[in-house]
């Protein structure tokens, strides 16, 4: 007898909770006694892209996809969900979509993922979806006019990813956020032809945030974040194009990665309690002027700038405890 063979079952569903559900439905085939574990596997996980240049073969792709998830929901048992990944390449209708969502819902899902990868219409998520008491981590990704309803609370959602998401009104972020009261981590990145100019983050729980604005080579009109979250112990901020608001100083913050394409002295000033700071600057930067950055201790400074040596002379001269330094340079200035 093989040593897999001698695997608790609860051990060999593990096992298969590692690979695509495709390919733990097609390990099932190796036993007899494998036949029916996938249907147990606690995580489902949807990965399919499509690479077609043919409109009918990519449409066959569509319904073979849209066949095999609605099949799989149907034949698997599980009664809890800790993950379902939905990653599209193929077009699949919004009803299909909202469907599969709403079975992942009544089995208590954890951690929801869902993300197109190509120019999709608009998909209606189900209204329960922003009732659900159980949803741990959620990652929305190219998502078309998400339409956030006016009272609802994700009571237990910690990990938040809204990556090229298009909202359908200009309320819609800030009404998301602001109703997810123990959130710990958000990553937000724009995306073309969005629909709003302001995203208000002010969340007390918020440990972590990443914002990354990098899409638009003309912007028609500069988004403006405008950060309250005093908690925050990490921050990341790629805007090439936008303008960051934070109100207040952040205390408790410990690592700061700043990327903008211009730096002026007043965008430090909330970050002197910061003791690790990563600096990407790619055009203008104002030297400091009356900001200690009393407790930094790690810094990288990455620029491209003819006049990086008295921007960091700066603040080497503003960072009295610094131990660590950094330099990442464009060659053609070394």
């Amino acid at each position: 007898m093989d040593k897999i063979s001698q695997l608790s079952d609860d051990l060999l569903i593990k096992i298969l909770s590692l690979v695509p559900t495709k390919d733990a439905i097609a390990m099932s085939t190796l036993s007899k006694r494998w036949m029916s574990l996938w249907t147990l596997v606690p995580r489902l996980v949807f990965d399919v892209n499509s690479d077609s240049e043919d409109e009918d073969e990519e449409e066959n792709q569509s319904r073979n996809l849209a066949q095999f998830v609605s099949g799989t929901l149907l034949l698997h048992k599980a009664a809890v969900l800790e993950s379902f990944h939905l990653n599209i390449a193929s077009e699949c209708s919004g009803s299909e979509v909202g469907l599969w969502v709403r079975i992942a819902l009544d089995r208590f899902v954890r951690d929801l993922k869902i993300s197109f990868y190509n120019d999709h219409g608009p998909v209606r998520l189900p209204s329960r979806l922003f009732r659900c008491e159980t949803i741990e981590t959620l990652e929305l990704c190219r998502v078309i006019a998400l339409d956030v309803p006016c009272r609802f609370s994700f009571r237990s959602l910690k990990k938040l990813r809204l990556l090229s998401v298009r909202y359908s009104d200009e309320e819609s972020f800030s009404r998301f956020i602001s109703n997810c009261p123990v959130l710990e981590d958000l990553v937000v990145e724009t995306c073309e032809e969005d629909n709003v100019v302001t995203f208000t983050v002010n969340v007390a729980s918020l440990q972590s945030l990443s914002i990354s604005h990098t899409l638009r080579d003309i912007p028609n009109s500069d988004e403006v974040f405008v950060i309250h979250s005093h908690g925050l112990k990490q921050l990341k901020v790629v805007d090439y194009f936008g303008e960051l608001n934070l109100i207040g100083n952040m205390l408790k913050l410990v690592e700061a990665n700043l990327q903008y394409e211009c730096l002026y002295a007043k965008v430090l000033e909330p970050f002197t309690s910061v003791k690790r700071l990563y600096l990407c600057l790619f055009g203008e930067a104002q030297f400091l002027t009356g900001i200690v950055l009393s407790h930094l201790v790690w810094l990288e400074l990455c620029t491209c700038e003819d006049n990086w040596t008295n921007m960091l002379v700066s603040v080497l001269q503003h960072a009295p405890k610094l131990q660590v330094l950094k330099l990442e340079l464009n060659q053609d200035i070394v």
